[in-house]
């Protein structure tokens, strides 16, 4: 039972370009290690992820969509979007800067901002975002089967590009000053317009971020978001509003599952692998591997073998 559950997931994590992690889940499952298969569908995907490998690959299937010659294309100037979005850039951080940038500044009523040179601007001054960004997609690749390569996920999921903004905005606003932080209030403003999305500048972002569908998803300032963590649409990480102090937003761990419409309020932790379902209200601490459903939210222990994988995964880590 617990591996046709897993199978789905393992067949997606093996339908992306890895070959050796790819063998040794499909070696996991065939010999029936539940928690072999659990562990390795945590590890970072494709590691090491590289900007320049993603980058290679989104190339590679926009050159292959064009190779085709396709009047659905050409008629309606699809592959000359696909070469001004892919092909004349030579970077991840060029594509997203023309990509983001441009949606942003079509949204845009103040014509003179230019949001592809501010968004340039950072990719530049700090690279790790550009990869970070490249973990975003990377993983979506692997945990969503609606995801039949990067090409899509880069082009058209705005819950990528929504991140991208918002890794953006919070360069700005810790890294440049008061001037930088009225320049992410306004990326934060435009995003919120754009995608739907409300991020706000000082929200921390872990890396292989997911925000399936993205509408409705909102983020406080004092968010901390950890690591390979799964956010469905209309999700609300906010405060109670009932304190007054400055660090107020949930502090959510790794390979944490969110829920559709759940809501998350105060400083309270969401520990690695807890699970929020859909619709709950959470407003006590999730320890880790538990499951918080209802309003108000009730936690459901992990069962034991999920225990055990965790402690094995946490053991073969050190």
């Amino acid at each position: 039972m617990v591996l046709r559950r897993l199978a789905p997931l393992a067949r997606r994590a093996l339908s992306t370009e890895c070959p050796p992690l790819h063998k040794r889940i499909e070696a996991a499952a065939a010999s029936g290690n539940i928690a072999e298969v659990r562990r390795l569908l945590r590890v970072e995907d494709c590691n090491p992820t590289t900007a320049s490998a993603v980058w290679e690959d989104i190339q590679k299937e926009a050159e292959a969509q064009l190779a085709v010659v396709d009047p659905n294309l050409s008629m309606f100037g699809v592959d000359r979007f696909i070469r001004r979005s892919v092909l004349d850039h030579d970077t991840l951080a060029a594509g997203i800067a023309h990509n983001v940038g441009g949606k942003l500044a079509a949204n845009s009523a103040e014509a003179n901002v230019n949001f592809e040179m501010v968004i340039q601007s950072c990719l530049e001054a700090d690279p790790e975002i550009t990869e970070s960004v490249a973990h975003d997609l990377q993983r979506f690749r692997v945990v969503d089967p609606a995801a039949k390569g990067l090409l899509g996920v880069y082009l058209f999921y705005k819950g990528v590009q929504a991140l991208a903004c918002a890794r953006v905005s919070h360069h700005f606003w810790t890294e440049r000053g008061g001037h930088g932080q009225l320049v992410a209030r306004m990326l934060q403003s435009e995003m919120a317009d754009v995608y739907g999305v409300d991020i706000h500048p000082g929200c921390k972002l872990g890396r292989g971020i997911t925000i399936d569908h993205a509408t409705g998803v909102v983020l406080g300032e004092t968010c901390v978001i950890g690591d390979r963590v799964y956010l469905m649409h209309d999700v609300t990480l906010g405060a109670t509003g009932t304190s007054d102090d400055f660090d107020r937003h949930p502090k959510v761990g790794n390979d944490v599952f969110l829920g559709a419409k759940c809501t998350v309020l105060g400083n309270i932790q969401v520990g690695d692998g807890a699970t929020v379902a859909a619709g709950a209200l959470v407003n006590k601490p999730v320890p880790a591997g538990h499951t918080a459903v209802g309003v108000p939210a009730r936690l459901i222990a992990p069962k034991p073998e999920k225990v055990q994988d965790a402690e094995d995964f946490k053991r073969k880590a050190k």
